[in-house]
């Protein structure tokens, strides 16, 4: 990784915490807090698409109701969730310049894109972008910014992305209590931590 780019991923960084919770806040803002029970930023395979989605109660409830199996599913996968900001009428999206910055810096990274030596680093790039939005998220976490929906689980999951089940636990180990950790993982069909230990994952 070039040494324009790491100066970039840095200054980037600094933008990209204020941003993600202004579109968190954005889109849970739609309900009351108390009927927010998930909120959460997804990215697109290529990391350059960062949305923020928000889950109500009621549609959780819904989707438990009609296929109880998947309950799990409904809960934690941002697919599932019913609220975005994304071309909503009205809302102003945070996101949409940290996603048309992200763009530009991975075709400053990676050329066209279509060749094979652009892949190591897309590669890079995106392992870049999802550090990133990992770390500002735990220090959302830490600021007790997510405690404003208390019944909210949080979430971060690259959607559709070749990614080990392994390095998304790690991005989410700090988001959720350890009953919420132990949960995501189940969700991610990763074995639960024994002992009471800290979920980790080799990048």
């Amino acid at each position: 990784m070039d040494l324009e780019f790491c100066a970039w991923a840095r200054d980037w960084s600094d933008r990209l915490g204020p941003a993600l919770e202004r579109a968190v806040a954005a889109v849970a803002g739609q309900l009351p807090a108390d009927d927010v029970v998930g909120v959460g930023i997804a990215t697109d395979a290529d990391a350059t698409s960062i949305v923020a989605f928000a889950h109500s109660r009621q549609h959780l409830d819904e989707m438990t109701a009609g296929e109880p199996e998947f309950a799990i599913d409904a809960k934690w996968h941002l697919g599932e969730w019913d609220m975005g900001i994304v071309g909503v009428e009205g809302i102003d999206d945070p996101l949409e310049p940290i996603r048309a910055e992200a763009e530009r810096a991975k075709r400053r990274l990676t050329g066209s894109g279509t060749g094979p030596v652009a892949v190591p680093d897309l590669r890079e790039f995106r392992r870049t972008v999802w550090d990133s939005i990992s770390q500002a998220l735990t220090d959302s976490v830490a600021r007790g910014f997510f405690e404003q929906w208390p019944n909210a689980v949080r979430v971060f999951l690259p959607l559709d992305a070749d990614v080990p089940e392994g390095d998304i636990a790690q991005w989410n180990a700090a988001l959720n209590d350890r009953a919420g950790t132990a949960e995501f993982r189940e969700f991610l069909q990763i074995d639960p931590v024994r002992g009471g230990g800290t979920p980790s994952a080799t990048p």
